[in-house]
C-alpha cells in the first residue's frame, strides 16, 4: 500500500486545524500512521482510496471528517476549446487518453513536490507501476494546441527530463534511466506513443518521459495534463490530480 509523507506545514495551512489534531484524526479517515518526524508525518492509506495521495486530497477528507467543510466539492468547471486529436496507429497501442489543463495555478517548490509525489503514487497505486495509468503534467505556456496523440517513429527525437540532448526514442528505451525501468510496456510495438503540439513539438513519451520543454517550475501557471492508459482508471487518475490543483 502507498506510503505517503506529508509536510505538517501544509497539512495545517490546508485544513486549519493543529498538530495534534491532525495526528489524532488522520487513522479515522481508513489509514495508518506509519512515521512521525519533526517535520512530517508518513501515512499509509488503502489502495481503494487514491484520491488520499496527496496533502490536498488528505486535507479536503479532514476538513469533512471534522465538520470545517461540510458537503460535495464545487469546482469550477469548463469545456475547453482546446481540442487533441488522436491517430489510428494508437489505438493498438496505449488506446485511453484524459485529458485537462488547469489555469491560474501558483506554484512553490513544496506544492510541485507534492504533484510529482501525487503522480508517482497514483503511477504505482492506480496505474500499476505506469502499465494501466501513466501521466503527464506540462507547463502550457511554451506549447501550442492543437495536440496530437499519435503513434510516432522510434526516430523522433526530442530532449527528455533529465538530460541536456535529444534522443530518440529507441534510445530512450535503451539508455534514458526510465526508459530501460519501463520498456517492457511498449515491448513488440514497432511505433510509440507520442504527444505533440502543432508544431510537432514533443510534449511527452507515455507512458515513459515528458520532455523538458514543458517542465513545470514555479513561474508556471497553466498546466496541461495528459493521462494515458488501458482503462476506465485513466479517467479517475484525471480527476483525482485536477482536484488536487483546484
Amino acid at each position: 500500500m502507498p506510503i505517503i509523507t506529508l509536510d505538517y506545514e501544509d497539512l495545517e495551512k490546508l485544513t486549519g486545524t493543529d498538530r495534534d489534531s491532525i495526528i489524532d484524526r488522520v487513522p479515522m479517515i481508513g489509514a495508518d500512521i506509519e512515521r512521525l518526524e519533526d517535520k512530517s508525518i508518513d501515512i499509509e492509506f488503502f489502495p481503494d482510496r487514491p484520491d488520499l495521495y496527496s496533502v490536498e486530497g488528505v486535507s479536503r477528507a479532514m476538513r469533512g471528517f471534522m465538520d470545517i467543510e461540510t458537503g460535495p466539492v464545487k469546482y469550477d468547471i469548463n469545456d475547453s476549446d482546446v481540442e487533441i486529436f488522436l491517430d489510428n496507429d494508437i489505438k493498438s497501442i496505449r488506446p485511453v487518453l484524459a485529458c485537462a489543463i488547469v489555469r491560474g495555478v501558483k506554484f512553490t517548490e513544496s506544492s510541485i513536490k507534492s504533484l510529482m509525489d501525487l503522480q508517482e503514487s497514483l503511477h504505482w497505486g492506480l496505474g500499476r507501476d505506469r502499465k494501466k495509468v501513466s501521466i503527464g503534467v506540462h507547463d502550457l505556456s511554451g506549447v501550442k494546441p492543437p495536440f496530437k496523440y499519435i503513434g510516432g517513429d522510434p526516430s523522433v527525437e526530442f530532449v527528455p527530463l533529465d538530460f541536456t540532448e535529444p534522443m530518440n526514442l529507441a534510445d530512450i528505451l535503451e539508455k534514458h534511466p526510465k526508459g530501460t525501468r519501463f520498456a517492457h510496456l511498449l515491448k513488440g510495438y514497432s511505433k510509440y506513443p507520442l504527444i505533440l503540439d502543432a508544431d510537432d513539438q514533443v510534449l511527452s513519451f507515455p507512458p515513459i518521459i515528458n520532455g523538458t520543454l514543458t517542465m513545470v517550475n514555479k513561474n508556471t501557471t497553466d498546466i496541461f495534463i495528459d493521462v494515458t492508459g488501458l482503462s476506465g482508471e485513466v479517467y479517475t487518475a484525471l480527476n483525482i490530480v485536477v482536484a488536487a490543483l483546484a
